[in-house]
């Protein structure tokens, strides 16, 4: 991937605000290497990012907006109708990448298997990082799904079937946290859904029917609603309270406009 070829550069954390390490004098609190479009996404010391802005040809930095939720609440109409309203209302240049990794894509992967589900799921957490990190001169880099979403699931009991050593899951959660940094700074809204799980069953029910074969095996409603119950109890994996917002929605025509004048006054902050 290109972004991992570019020269990282050494950055500290002082506070809330990372700063160009080697401008950098007195006590820091955290040590990182960076490569340009990584740093420009983090919560940067205005200088830092001055003279980062310069050196990449930008007037201004991108903002990452990440809406997510369970499969089923209803993301993919949300973010189609919100990137739509960012380009015509706002004039905003957006960017959705839909990087995925399926089982298909390695014979290694095509069935769970204790020797490598564990870099299946490492490697669905990577292409959604690359989601992150890949832009050019865009203004919103957006996407539903976050890389948070594969620790919700390992904290889902039911999902345990046993193919995952700690190892395994320590190699998982250092690429599930290899952005936490410029997460932290990112606009996060979770979404919430009293119909989810009837999405959920309906549409993986008519996958099956139609014979498409998907990555993970069709949840009972016990397992999914477990699954829910993980993603809510640990929203606190987001730090950054002021650009969080958990938003209810309804499976309809206006939920969308809710969530897009939310996530309107956050890009005004």
């Amino acid at each position: 991937m290109e972004n991992n070829k570019e020269k990282k550069l050494r950055y500290v954390r002082s506070g809330n605000e990372w700063f160009d390490a080697r401008r950098f004098k007195g006590k820091w609190d955290d040590m990182k290497y960076f490569n340009d479009k990584e740093a420009i996404l983090l919560n940067l010391e205005e200088k830092t990012e001055k003279e980062l802005l310069k050196k990449l040809g930008r007037k201004s930095k991108p903002q990452i907006i990440i809406v997510h939720g369970v499969d089923g609440v209803g993301k993919s109409t949300i973010v189609e109708n919100i990137i739509k309203r960012l380009k015509e209302k706002d004039d905003l240049k957006i960017i959705f990448n839909k990087f995925k990794r399926r089982r298909n894509d390695d014979k290694r992967f095509e069935e769970p298997s204790k020797e490598y589900e564990w870099l299946f799921r490492k490697q669905v957490v990577e292409e959604i990082n690359r989601r992150i990190v890949e832009f050019t001169d865009e203004d919103i880099i957006i996407l539903d799904k976050s890389p948070y979403c594969e620790y919700f699931y390992q904290k889902t009991k039911s999902f345990d079937r046993g193919y995952i050593t700690p190892y395994g899951n320590h190699k998982m959660e250092k690429e599930i946290f290899k952005y936490k940094d410029i997460i932290d700074n990112a606009i996060i809204i979770f979404l919430e859904n009293k119909e989810c799980w009837n999405n959920y069953i309906g549409r993986e029910t008519k996958k099956s029917n139609e014979g498409h074969k998907t990555s993970y095996e069709t949840l009972n409603e016990e397992e999914y609603m477990d699954m829910v119950k993980m993603f809510k109890e640990h929203q606190n994996i987001y730090e950054n309270k002021g650009k969080y917002r958990r938003i209810k929605i309804k499976n309809d025509d206006k939920s969308w406009k809710k969530v897009y004048k939310r996530v309107e006054k956050l890009l005004e902050k």
